[in-house]
This record gives C-alpha cells, sequence and structure tokens, in this order.
C-alpha cells in the first residue's frame, strides 16, 4: 500500500508543478503570443469560433447556468435507436420532460448529427481531434480524451453539467440527488455504505459537475498526465473520482449516487421500483442488446 501511494505522489506533484509553470507563462506579457498558439492547438479542444456550441449552451442552460449533455454515433442515432428511446424517457419519466428543453445532444459523425436534428431541437457535431471516432464506448462514463476535452470545454465556459450517457433511460428527475455545493455527484455502482468497490464496468452512466476552478482543474490535471502517462487515457469518470491524488490534490467533495436510485438493468435485487431514477444497459456489450431490453422497460413503464 505504502509502494502505491509512493508510486501516485510523483505523478500528482509532476502534474501541479506543470499547471504552475503553465500559470506563470500564461500570465507573463512576453509569453503570451507564444501561450495563445499553445491554447489554439494542443490544450483547446474546441476552437473560440466553433458555430453553434456556445449558442446552444445559452440557449439549453437553466436559471442556474446547468446544461444536459449525452453523446451518440451512428450506432445510437438511427430510426428505433438508443437515442429514440433516451428521448422517449424523458416525455414519459416523472416530472422529466421539461429537461429536454436543457439537454444537447452531442453527434460524433455527420450520420449521427443528420438523425438527431430530426429527432431533437438541439444538437451538436463534434468532430474532435480529426481522428475517426468510434462508437461511444458504453463501459466508460467518459472514456478517450475527446469527451473530456468537451467536459473541460463546457466547464470553462461556466455551465455546469449533467453527462448522461444515451443507454441510459430517465424514470424520475435525477438532479434532486446531486448535492448543491458538492463539485461532483457521480453514479458508480454501488450504494452509500459501499464506496470502494467501483469499476469502470459498474457506472451508473450519469455525472454532475459544478463549473468551478476544482473541477476544471481536475481535467488540466487530466490533460497534462495524457501527455506523461498516456496509458491513462482510459479511466472513466468513475476511476477518476477514486483517485486519491486528485481528490485530496484539489480538495474536491464528491457526492457517490446510491445505486438504489441510479441502476443497472442487470443489477440484482431491484425491489424498490419506486426509487429508481436512472436505469443504465452498462452490462450488455451490443447495441441490438441494450435497445431491446430498454424498449421493454420502457413499454411497462407506460402500462
Amino acid at each position: 500500500m505504502e509502494t502505491v501511494r509512493m508510486v501516485k505522489l510523483p505523478y500528482f506533484f509532476i502534474s501541479c508543478l506543470l499547471l504552475i509553470i503553465i500559470w506563470l507563462l500564461s500570465h507573463h506579457p512576453s509569453c503570451s503570443p507564444y501561450m495563445s498558439t499553445i491554447r489554439g492547438t494542443e490544450f483547446s479542444h474546441i476552437p473560440p469560433e466553433s458555430s453553434g456550441l456556445s449558442s446552444l449552451l445559452k440557449e439549453a442552460a437553466t436559471e442556474d447556468n446547468t446544461v444536459i449533455i449525452t453523446m451518440v454515433d451512428r450506432e445510437w442515432a438511427k430510426p428505433a435507436s438508443l437515442l429514440d428511446l433516451f428521448l422517449e424517457s424523458f416525455r414519459i419519466g416523472e416530472r422529466t420532460k421539461h429537461l429536454l428543453n436543457h439537454l444537447i445532444v452531442v453527434a460524433l459523425d455527420n450520420q449521427a448529427l443528420r438523425y438527431c436534428r430530426r429527432a431533437h431541437p438541439r444538437c451538436y457535431l463534434h468532430t474532435g481531434s480529426g481522428k475517426k471516432i468510434g462508437s461511444v464506448n458504453p463501459d466508460g462514463l467518459i472514456a478517450g480524451w475527446n469527451k473530456k476535452a468537451l467536459v473541460k470545454e463546457i466547464l470553462e465556459l461556466g455551465y455546469n453539467m449533467i453527462f448522461t450517457e444515451a443507454d441510459v433511460i430517465w424514470l424520475r428527475n435525477p438532479l434532486m440527488h446531486c448535492h448543491p455545493h458538492n463539485s461532483v455527484s457521480v453514479a458508480c455502482g454501488f450504494s452509500s455504505s459501499d464506496q470502494q468497490h467501483v469499476t469502470a464496468e459498474n457506472t451508473g452512466g450519469f455525472f454532475y459537475a459544478k463549473s468551478n476552478e476544482i473541477t476544471i482543474d481536475m481535467f488540466k490535471i487530466l490533460n497534462v498526465e495524457r501527455v506523461l502517462y498516456p496509458s491513462t487515457g482510459n479511466q472513466s469518470f468513475c476511476d477518476i473520482v477514486k483517485r486519491e491524488d486528485v481528490i485530496r490534490g484539489l480538495n474536491m467533495k464528491v457526492t457517490y449516487l446510491d445505486d438504489d436510485n441510479f441502476v443497472r438493468f442487470c443489477q440484482p435485487n431491484r425491489q424498490n421500483q419506486s426509487k429508481i431514477t436512472t436505469v443504465h444497459a452498462s452490462c450488455y456489450d451490443d447495441t441490438k442488446s441494450k435497445v431491446q431490453y430498454l424498449k421493454l422497460l420502457l413499454q411497462d413503464r407506460k402500462i
């Protein structure tokens, strides 16, 4: 255990040191042209002139500047797809229909964007770094640097954010479970009495992040780690908030959402149906199975 801590500590100190250097450079007049170049290439995922994102965020935001974000690719956004079930759950859920006004669907390819625009009024094409982006990985909440960069960009623009996977259906309004003062509220597939047994495979497909210095610094640290330790790119959001070096170093307060409310479809002993807020189809690897079982769940809901 002591060895693990000794290995983690240098990572955190190096990350902090790099952030301090970046801050000093950005505030020194002679370095401003160079820092502008850096921000425009490596550290800024979406350029300032990005068409549509800022206006969509402004249009979708609640009174306290909160937006809801989900991501789909061509496999998840087509007729009778996960996107259709996801949107339908908002329409029939308890106190969820009005939340559609605050939802932005991020498309990862042009085909997904075209279908999204037929299904929902607020869609945004996220082109990433220009590299090919595969299907959304159901086993990781924001696995991959393209997603992390978009989350960071939205937080930096001053918007609190709820990120939900599109293979999650909303049966009830989940916002009441998010702590209003903690920086992060996240569903990681455990009860409030068991906060240690978290893996990327049992994430609840849902997290809330406040726009503040703590959450933004967290993503800056992860961005630095991307360069220093490329293998860390596969971390889910649950993996990130489990890291003691990040949580303690940033003094970040995290609310772990109870899996009695934020459940997985294959989760056993879901006896109290009245408490279930969202259901995540993370235990199915293929899209066809996700659609089949979530559709059955919604049909039961309508009866």
